[in-house]
């Protein structure tokens, strides 16, 4: 299958009050396109360190990232920021969505940010929920809104741009068993339909939803 993802020998320390905390410890790993991965771990174990690297969102103390063949690593920050936001789509735990506006308004809005023109915008937006099954919730602000629904306006904003690799960081941690369970089956569906899908999660049940499941603890990859 073809490489997406390649990190090698991946290095992340912080500096604290004079000492060094090593997050992460020589990470290798490939991913390849159309690939459904879980990293899980505990908290503390460095998967969500691993995930903002890997989404451009922090950056390694050492070590080279490959996306589609290319170092990464010597890119220009301005010109990571571009290739994130054609490259990439986000998901978090607590939806991050603006309570003022409504579910297209939020799907929108990172559009806006790239210059698209406001017809394309809201015709994209609205094929984006429909996609999710929220087609007639377009107008529903966020407390309007189950948690599950949510977290499902979250996801279209996240595919609205038609990203290559979706980045899910404990997209059912905050919903009960039955949304949880929703939304990884349009996360599956998304993955069947060609886009390379990398969740973290510390829920063990979960991350064997995912084809291939990555376990880290400590900062390194264990299995």
């Amino acid at each position: 299958m073809e490489e997406i993802i390649r990190l090698e020998n991946i290095e992340k320390e912080y500096y604290c009050i004079g000492e060094t905390i090593k997050a992460l410890k020589n990470i290798d790993l490939k991913i390849n396109r159309g690939d459904f991965i879980s990293i899980v771990g505990r908290s503390g174990s460095g998967k969500s360190t691993l995930m903002n690297i890997i989404g451009f969102l922090d950056f390694p103390t050492r070590g080279n990232y490959y996306l589609n063949g290319y170092n990464m690593i010597n890119i220009r920050r301005k010109n990571l920021n571009q290739i994130r936001s054609k490259k990439i789509g986000f998901i978090f735990q607590g939806f991050n969505l603006i309570p003022t506006l409504s579910a297209v308004e939020n799907v929108e809005l990172p559009m806006i940010y790239q210059g698209r023109p406001k017809n394309e915008r809201i015709l994209v937006s609205r094929n984006a929920l429909e996609k999710v099954g929220l087609g007639n919730r377009f107008e529903h602000r966020p407390a309007e809104l189950s948690g599950g629904q949510q977290q499902r306006v979250a996801i279209a904003r996240a595919i609205a741009a038609s990203p290559d690799i979706l980045l899910a960081d404990e997209p059912t941690g905050s919903l009960d068993v039955k949304s949880g369970q929703e939304i990884i089956s349009i996360m599956k569906e998304l993955n069947r339909s060609g886009m390379t899908v990398i969740m973290i999660t510390h829920d063990n049940t979960i991350a064997k939803e995912a084809k291939r499941s990555i376990q880290i603890c400590d900062g390194r990859i264990i299995s």
